[in-house]
């Protein structure tokens, strides 16, 4: 009886063990479910005002806050004016001659066709450039006068009389004198028969001309950096009418930059120079602390195209979003063709994403030797070298806008057409300019003390990840190896813990986005008081399962997103 009663015994028991096993939760194993991108959201670039859509873009921003960019979107008509000198035999740096085989240098660098400047060394032209890496959203019409607009001095005088001004402010205001003095003139003087009229270069009426770039004849490196270099600046010049056009926004720039590579053809420098003129920022740090993008691209060390970040602001580019809702029941699978010729790219966002530029999250795009990137990343630019194998690069980015508080930032789209004048972050180190610009960062334990985490605007997020950060090197430069290859996955977080990406490269050191963090007050100059949005955390994995080449784009990946 006892042995039967132990067999009951134990029977017993397993019945309940198996009666409990069924009716415990199980989780069901996550199907995968392949989608064309064109069934996903795409962002916006546009606000809605008063029941009309406008274009939101960096242009939107310049114009709320009353500073004239060029408007990345339609028509531009762009002024080149070559620019001289009279020659000083006692100027030991006055080595520069205004010649007819310059000028050519000048127009073909701005206007030639692919093949004509490619038949001269060069790569590819500012206005070519443009057209194509916007997608021709750009229609950038570039006009380069016949001739040199001679200044009635010499250099070493003309740096003394643009002392109050500006070496590029002082030259827009004589060459817009200049322009119309000659124009008036018989078959308009020196400037050619050909040419047009002032205020033909003002072609969306505004009252300011589009663009005016201003090439001199004179060293960069001669004298001083600070005057003689290539930089992009405002006259400030409020008065400009329909009918009487002002410059605001300029170009300025030696002919030495035509030399740097390219056999007198390099537009490199000018290509970087009029990304400014449309709104985007530098992407190296003025403060030299670190590299945040890693050099490759051409807002950071003048390489290869803008990315997919820089053509989002400006209205190209409308990126195709995933928020966790878009997975909440299966992962997904797709292609994802070279961003430089499908114009393709991927914004992973939270549930707060406004679906427009201006605001925190990841973006993912298949960057490859390919179209105008193609001889830039397979031989590189200026000892840096180029992504000269395709892959996915992951990027940061926090383009959140404020208004008057820059602790603060403004959510909603409509809200941010109407009123919001400025990015909240660069790519510097803690800011480039005024008080509490270091109020974007993320306070975090580091070897056993408190660090504080820089913000940036925009950065890369590397698959050859390593404990000790690289991009804090103000001169790292990115690699192949930086990019995410077929078998390699991207999270923040894994088993309710950081990842070593998350550890690395985001300021919180953890899944919390930056905004994640906001600011309520302040104790001093030093000490914040802040509060913590627990919700806003990246919850997504990102799955590289192939990259191959494709006949029509040049390269496409094949990418699963899901859960972490």
């Amino acid at each position: 009886m006892k042995i039967k009663k132990i067999i009951l015994l134990i029977l017993s028991i397993s019945s309940l063990a198996s009666c409990n096993k069924h009716t415990e939760p199980i989780t069901p194993l996550r199907e995968t479910k392949e989608i064309k991108l064109d069934s996903l959201t795409q962002a916006d670039t546009y606000y809605i005002d008063n029941g009309i859509k406008k274009d939101l873009n960096m242009n939107t921003l310049y114009s709320n806050s009353n500073s004239v960019h060029l408007n990345p979107l339609g028509d531009q008509h762009v002024l080149v004016v070559p620019f001289s000198f009279v020659k000083n035999s006692d100027d030991l740096n006055d080595t520069i001659d205004p010649s007819s085989s310059l000028l050519e240098k000048i127009k073909v660098t701005f206007t030639g066709s692919e093949s004509e400047i490619q038949s001269k060394g060069g790569i590819i032209s500012v206005s070519d450039f443009y057209k194509k890496s916007s997608f021709n959203k750009a229609n950038f019409e570039v006009d380069v006068l016949d001739t040199f607009i001679p200044y009635s001095s010499t250099a070493i005088q003309f740096k003394q009389d643009a002392t109050n001004y500006g070496g590029g402010v002082y030259a827009s205001n004589y060459i817009s004198t200049k322009y119309k003095e000659e124009y008036s003139k018989d078959n308009h003087g020196i400037l050619g028969e050909n040419a047009k009229p002032f205020d033909y270069y003002d072609a969306d009426k505004d009252g300011y001309i589009d663009l005016m770039w201003i090439v001199y004849a004179y060293p960069y490196k001669a004298d001083n950096e600070a005057f003689w270099w290539a930089y992009v600046t405002y006259t400030n010049d409020k008065t400009g009418t329909v009918s009487n056009p002002k410059v605001q926004t300029l170009g300025w720039a030696s002919t030495n930059f035509l030399f740097d590579s390219a056999n007198g053809y390099d537009s490199h420098t000018f290509i970087h120079e009029t990304g400014h003129t449309f709104g985007l920022q530098d992407y190296y740090d003025y403060n030299k602390e670190f590299s945040p993008l890693g050099g490759i691209d051409y807002m950071d060390q003048n390489i290869g195209d803008h990315c997919a970040y820089s053509k989002f602001s400006l209205g190209w580019t409308n990126p195709y979003v995933i928020k966790e809702s878009d997975i909440k029941n299966n992962d997904i699978s797709f292609d994802l063709n070279a961003f430089t010729t499908s114009n393709e790219s991927i914004i992973l966002a939270t549930s707060s994403y406004n679906n427009i530029a201006f605001d925190e999250y990841f973006m993912l795009e298949l960057v490859a030797p390919v179209s105008i990137s193609e001889k830039d990343y397979k031989n590189g630019y200026s000892n840096i070298n180029g992504y000269s194998k395709p892959g996915i690069r992951i990027t940061h980015i926090d383009s959140r806008v404020y208004d008057e508080n820059h602790d603060t930032y403004i959510k909603d789209r409509d809200d941010i057409g109407k009123n919001g004048k400025a990015l909240r972050l660069s790519n510097s180190y803690f800011g480039r300019v005024s008080i509490r610009y270091d109020s974007d960062y993320y306070e975090v334990e580091e070897n056993n003390k408190r660090s504080k985490r820089s913000y940036s605007l925009i950065s890369l997020v590397e698959s050859n990840v390593k404990e000790v950060n690289t991009t804090n090197s103000a001169s790292y430069v990115a690699s192949n190896d930086s990019l995410f290859k077929k078998g390699d996955s991207f999270y923040l977080e894994k088993d309710n813990k950081p990842s070593i990406l998350a550890r690395t490269y985001m300021p919180s050191a953890s899944s919390l986005l930056n905004k994640s963090k906001s600011i309520v007050g302040w104790i001093n100059n030093e000490t914040q008081i802040y509060q913590i949005d627990e919700s806003e955390k990246f919850p997504f994995k990102v799955d590289i399962l192939d990259i191959s080449e494709d006949s029509k784009y040049g390269y496409k990946a094949k990418i699963k997103v899901g859960l972490a």
